[in-house]
């Protein structure tokens, strides 16, 4: 079994993990919301100033545990929920906003967790769940990996965030 777990974490590098959440963030931005973004060579922190929403959901598995962070300055979460429903920002609620970014972060998070489970890494989702405010951040556990993905289209910019750990 440590063979194996050895096997697996040594097989999943950051950087693969980095090349895989951004092309796929990007499949689903554009798949979803009819919406290109690009990576953003800048330091991605920068997005999280201000009002933000972050959707967030767990990993669990017997190899490899995490969290996936979508954060988007509220504006953009609006921009994003308008895109998915097929109507005017201005018309969107608080809770349709949230309702959006949750399953935009499971679809996210569906396919690192996908992609693990073929690297020989299963594993679980949690379901999503979704926070706003203007001051907090998310630290990991010590022994956590985290991978930092900035993101942004011409006018708007967001961050997917990771936290990895292999079991």
């Amino acid at each position: 079994m440590a063979g194996l777990l050895e096997h697996v974490s040594n097989s999943i590098s950051l950087d693969a993990i980095r090349d895989y959440a951004t092309g796929h963030l990007q499949t689903v931005f554009e798949t979803m919301l009819a919406m290109k973004v690009t990576p953003l060579a800048e330091n991605p922190v920068a997005a999280l100033a201000g009002d933000h929403l972050a959707g967030m959901v767990g990993m669990a598995g017997e190899k490899v545990t995490g969290q996936a962070y979508l954060h988007l300055p509220t504006a953009f979460g609006a921009v994003v929920a308008a895109a998915m429903l097929g109507l005017p920002a201005e018309e969107l609620g608080e809770a349709e906003v949230k309702d959006v970014l949750g399953e935009v972060t499971n679809m996210i998070a569906g396919g690192l967790k996908s992609w693990l489970c073929d690297a020989g890494a299963n594993c679980a989702l949690t379901t999503p769940a979704v926070i706003r405010g203007t001051a907090y951040r998310v630290m990991p556990k010590p022994g956590v990996d985290t991978v930092l993905i900035g993101f942004g289209d011409q006018s708007n910019c967001g961050v997917l965030e990771l936290h990895i750990k292999f079991n």
